[in-house]
């Protein structure tokens, strides 16, 4: 190959490189609450912070900006957009139904090599003491539930949403768990795996009010912040 040529791909996958080290640096930032919703980005800052040129920072950018996670414009540059109420509310309620629809796809046809992970899943879940604990083991176990039904559109949609239910418990307001949520966890795979339709509908609206109550709050929340 032509030194040229290959001093160019190099250059070319340096940048790629960075640019996705940017992307998911700065998606993690917000889905964490280090960048807080309404934080101002600059890509000279940046740029320097991560020592590259604005090229990947501008691409890194774009990404952010097709995902409505920052808003950008040509005078005041980009910031970590602010949720709404509405778009807090309409993610998990959209979300609840993503997951409902997930475990209606799988009755009677779990795979049984994801029975063991779903059990250490539970189990795990079990010794969750803290909020952010039993966040993230809720959000695995039904992160294992939709990529189970092998439907892309589904997954895909699944994935938007609960990046930005993550960002509503991290930045907003965290989700409140009763100590036995686990175990309904556990009922609702045996009810699968039994295909025990009743079974998994109760369990169903047992979560479904569970996450009106949380939407509840966070409308409260939302109340409460515009009231001071």
């Amino acid at each position: 190959m032509d030194a040229r040529i290959q001093g160019l791909l190099s250059c070319v996958v340096k940048k790629k490189q960075a640019s996705d080290t940017l992307y998911y640096t700065i998606k993690e930032g917000i889905a964490t609450g280090l960048l807080p919703m309404g934080t101002r980005l600059r890509e000279e800052e940046l740029a320097e912070a991560f020592d590259v040129s604005r090229t990947p920072v501008r691409e890194a950018m774009k990404k952010l900006e097709l995902e409505q996670l920052i808003d950008s414009t040509s005078t005041n540059g980009s910031i970590v957009r602010v949720l709404t109420v509405d778009e807090c509310l309409d993610t998990l309620e959209v979300l609840e139904l993503v997951r409902a629809s997930a475990c209606n796809l799988l009755v009677g046809r779990i795979p049984r090599s994801l029975l063991m992970v779903l059990e250490q899943n539970t189990r795990k879940g079990e010794q969750c003491k803290d909020s952010f604990s039993q966040y993230e083991n809720n959000a695995e176990f039904h992160d294992l539930l939709v990529r189970a039904t092998g439907n892309n559109v589904l997954i895909r949609f699944s994935d938007q949403l609960a990046f930005i239910e993550r960002m509503i418990n991290n930045t907003i307001l965290p989700v409140h768990f009763a100590t036995d949520y686990a175990m309904h966890h556990l009922a609702l795979v045996r009810a699968i795996v039994e295909n025990d339709l009743e079974g998994v509908q109760r369990e169903l609206q047992h979560s479904q009010e569970k996450v009106e109550g949380n939407m509840r709050r966070i409308a409260a929340a939302f109340l409460d912040t515009g009231a001071n």
